[in-house]
């Protein structure tokens, strides 16, 4: 078996995302009545976590086990694996390569997945490294794009909130870059605005894109509107997170603008910036997305694997 590391979304093609999605019916159903069909069966999954998650912690267990694999898991392995003892990433991932069959590893230093990969003898699944990348959450926006709008190109798309440090965009955009005629938004506070070399990165890949700081005029525009938090976890000084958290609150009054087909996305988890009296709107997508989670997930899973 050829190994395959998933560490950023650059590395995939069409062709790749074609493979993975063709599969996730045959998850949904596996997922949903408990199928005596286990391809996985025999296998172990490491779920290493330094920074905390819920969904997608949970999800990859719950993909790993519905798919016929055993899971060993750490949470909060900074302070409850050896780590604690200095133990350097490398030397994890080459112990955890005597134990697990993948590793799926989520780390808040940028390009630890990556540094775990060149060391592991078996396929690295980057769950979040810092502020850089998340390619299986790029994996599951683009997949409830497609099922949401039933295309991913001529698409009008809308980034709000911590645009500096979110991984999910810097996931995501690369994939729908692949498809023609996308346009994106990128709205933030200016203390959050993309940094210059994405900038560069969308500049040389000739992305349509606009930055602004306003909200309100977009909204009839676009075909998905994706809220993401501020992440505190990101800043030095607190007194910076308490200046731009409140910066993009989405309201009942601000969705009542958007098309009728338009769908609202978010990451999760979120703080404050979407009202939850919003919840129960036909556009919000925001828990369909995590449900796609799982589907998507296994499917990766599937494909690391090679079946």
């Amino acid at each position: 078996m050829i190994m395959k590391h998933i560490l950023n979304t650059k590395q995939f093609s069409k062709d790749d995302i074609e493979q993975i999605f063709s599969a996730v019916p045959e998850m949904e159903k596996i997922a949903a009545d408990g199928s005596v069909k286990k391809p996985l069966a025999g296998k172990l999954i490491a779920c290493v976590f330094y920074e905390p998650s819920t969904r997608t912690r949970l999800s990859f267990e719950t993909a790993a086990l519905r798919l016929g694999a055993h899971i060993i898991s750490v949470e909060d392995a900074t302070e409850n694996s050896s780590a604690h003892k200095g133990e350097t990433i490398e030397d994890t991932a080459r112990t955890l390569s005597c134990y697990a069959d993948a590793i799926v590893m989520r780390h808040f230093e940028v390009g630890a997945a990556e540094r775990a990969s060149k060391v592991a003898s078996k396929p690295v699944i980057n769950a979040g490294d810092g502020a850089n990348q998340h390619p299986s959450q790029g994996l599951l926006d683009l997949y409830t794009i497609k099922n949401e709008e039933g295309r991913l190109d001529n698409l009008s798309i809308a980034f709000v909130g911590d645009v500096l440090n979110s991984r999910t965009l810097k996931s995501l955009v690369p994939l729908l870059i692949l498809y023609p005629n996308n346009t994106f938004y990128f709205i933030s506070p200016r203390e959050l605005a993309l940094d210059e070399n994405y900038r560069k990165y969308l500049q040389d890949n000739k992305v349509n894109f606009k930055e602004i700081n306003e909200l309100d005029g977009v909204l009839p525009q676009v075909d998905v509107l994706y809220m993401m938090r501020v992440q505190k976890e990101r800043f030095k000084n607190p007194q910076d997170y308490e200046k731009v958290k409140d910066s993009f609150l989405l309201k009942s009054a601000h969705v009542k603008k958007l098309k009728k087909t338009a769908i609202i996305m978010h990451p999760l988890p979120r703080v404050n910036e979407i009202d939850p009296a919003i919840d129960g709107d036909s556009r919000a997508a925001y828990f369909r997305q995590a449900q796609n989670g799982l589907f998507v997930r296994m499917a990766l899973l599937l494909y690391v694997f090679g079946k």
